[in-house]
C-alpha cells in the first residue's frame, strides 16, 4: 500500500469521530490487488466492513475515468441493502495521474427526515401528505452538486451481492430463467456486467460463470467477442 493511502487510512477514524455516528467514512483501494474497502468508520450505516467490495458506482467511476476530470463528486444518493437512503460524496485520491483510491462520505439523514415529517404533521394537523417511504425507482440519472450525471449508488456487503443485483435486474426485464437464455441474451447480459466494471473484481469470472451455468472459458469468450465487436464499430 502506498504512503498516500496509509495517510488516508489514518484519517478515516478521525473523520468518523468528528462527523459523528450518522456519517460513514469509507476508504476504497482501487489497486488491482485490492478493489475493496481498506478502512471504514461507523460501518453500522451501510453494514459493510473492511474487505467489502467497491460499490457499483465506484466501479463505474473507474471505468468512465471521470476521476481524470474531477477531483471529487458531491451530494448524490446512495442506497443500502435495506433501502436506507444516504447523502453520498466521493473524493478521488490520485498520484501522478494514477487513481489510488476513493474516500467516501455517506450521511444518514433518516432521523432528521423523520423529525421534519413529525413537525409537518404537527404543524399541518394531518392535512399535508408526507411521504413515509423511500422511492423505489432508482433508474433516473441524477446530477451531483457539481452537475456531474450520477446514478444512485448501491452499497453491497460482498461481491456476490453485486453480481446477484445485476442478474436480478436483467431477469426481471427479460422474464426468462437462466437455462432458457439464448447465446445472444447471454452476450447481452455479459455486456451489461461489463458496463458495471465488475470484471475488475477478483473472482468475478467464476461467480458469473456459475450464475450463467457456463464454464469460465465461455465467459472469457463472450467478453472477447464483445471486445471484437466494439473494436469493429470503432
Amino acid at each position: 500500500m502506498s504512503k498516500i493511502m496509509d495517510y488516508y487510512k489514518e484519517l478515516v477514524g478521525f473523520l468518523g469521530l468528528v462527523m459523528g455516528e450518522n456519517c460513514e467514512i469509507a476508504l476504497q483501494d482501487v489497486s488491482d490487488e485490492k478493489h475493496c474497502i481498506i478502512a471504514i468508520a461507523n460501518c453500522h450505516i451501510s453494514g459493510r466492513k473492511v474487505g467489502s467490495p467497491l460499490t457499483d458506482l465506484a466501479l463505474k467511476f473507474i471505468k468512465s475515468e471521470v476521476w481524470k476530470e474531477k477531483d471529487y463528486i458531491c451530494n448524490y444518493t446512495g442506497k443500502t441493502m435495506n433501502n436506507k437512503m444516504l447523502n453520498s460524496s466521493t473524493f478521488f485520491i490520485k498520484d501522478k495521474g494514477k487513481l489510488l483510491g476513493m474516500l467516501c462520505i455517506n450521511i444518514d439523514n433518516s432521523k432528521l427526515i423523520d423529525l421534519s415529517q413529525e413537525i409537518l404533521r404537527l404543524g399541518f394537523g394531518g392535512g399535508l401528505k408526507v411521504p413515509t417511504e423511500a422511492p423505489t425507482d432508482f433508474s433516473t440519472v441524477q446530477l451531483s452538486l457539481d452537475n456531474v450525471p450520477v446514478e444512485t449508488e448501491n452499497f453491497f456487503e460482498n461481491q456476490k451481492d453485486i453480481v446477484d443485483s445485476v442478474f436480478k435486474e436483467f431477469y426481471e426485464e427479460k422474464q426468462i430463467p437462466t437455462e432458457r437464455l439464448t447465446q445472444e441474451e447471454k452476450m447481452e447480459l455479459i455486456e451489461k456486467l461489463e458496463s458495471t466494471g465488475i470484471f475488475k473484481l477478483k473472482g468475478s469470472i467464476s461467480q458469473i460463470a456459475d450464475k450463467l451455468m457456463v464454464s469460465e472459458a465461455s465467459v472469457y469468450r463472450y467478453r472477447s467477442k464483445l471486445q471484437k465487436m466494439k473494436n469493429g464499430m470503432d
